[in-house]
């Protein structure tokens, strides 16, 4: 991750997000960075690196199709 991206994807974690790629976030949690736990029950949370220039990207969901669906979102969530 760039600076030029890790600015803005920093500022974006101070926000509460309403939904992830058309699924309704439920609730949010930051005690360890941003984690959006979804209406569903699965989840992605996010969190930079204290020593490498990257953002980790965790995520859980009921089934691999829905885990790769998910995957793609919080990738885009990064980048955009």
């Amino acid at each position: 991750m760039t600076e030029e991206q890790k600015a803005p994807f920093t500022e974006k974690m101070k926000a509460d997000p309403t939904e992830l790629s058309g699924r309704k976030v439920s609730s949010i949690v930051r005690t360890d960075g941003l984690k959006l736990i979804l209406d569903d029950g699965s989840w992605v949370c996010y969190r930079l690196s204290g020593t490498e220039p990257v953002v980790r990207a965790y995520t859980e969901a009921r089934s691999e199709a829905d885990m790769e669906s998910l995957k793609a979102a919080a990738e885009k969530f990064v980048l955009s």
